[in-house]
């Protein structure tokens, strides 16, 4: 019986990496760093291994301004992604991060986003996005920007969400 090569998959850095606080450069398609369909098939499966619905390069370690969004087998590469209108409805909802593993937090974010960005073969895309999707582009989006949600909420509320966190681990420890 044959069995499938092993999926190449990345590690995730630690929450208090430089990288995700810092903005990172336009991908450079006709000075590819990497082959861009190679490195968003691996983010893809890195996503799916911890779960995540969305993760960007800089959450592995990458300066390459890149994330994957999805489920399933349905997952977008967005490179050098913009948001080009945002709603006047907004939602609170309450948001997780790969980076900072079960700490969820509520987030308000416009609830439709038109955007731009290109696809692995460097082609311009533009998308409506409403729901989930959106609230999910905006979040990797802002980790390209440097923005974690952590800094999107008024310190009480993380301090609580961090109590909260911290009480599940100790339960989940006990088990």
């Amino acid at each position: 019986i044959q069995t499938a090569p092993p999926v190449e998959t990345f590690q995730l850095v630690d929450p208090q990496h430089p990288l995700l606080h810092q903005q990172l450069e336009e991908f450079d398609f006709a000075n590819a760093p990497v082959n861009p369909n190679d490195f968003a098939s691996t983010l893809v499966e890195t996503c799916k291994k911890y779960k995540g619905l969305g993760l960007s390069a800089n959450q592995c370690g990458y300066e390459h301004r890149v994330f994957v969004m999805g489920t399933g087998d349905n997952y977008v590469a967005f490179f050098n992604p913009e948001i080009t209108w945002v709603s006047e409805d907004k939602s609170k909802m309450e948001e997780g991060c790969l980076s900072f593993l079960d700490l969820f937090l509520m987030v308000e974010r416009p609830n439709t986003i038109k955007v731009y960005y290109q696809d692995f073969n460097g082609e311009e895309r533009t998308q409506r996005y409403s729901g989930i999707s959106a609230r999910c582009f905006q979040h990797e989006l802002d980790h390209m920007n440097g923005i974690v949600y952590t800094d999107k909420v008024k310190p009480l509320a993380l301090q609580q969400g961090l109590k909260k966190r911290n009480k599940l681990i100790r339960k989940i420890r006990i088990k």
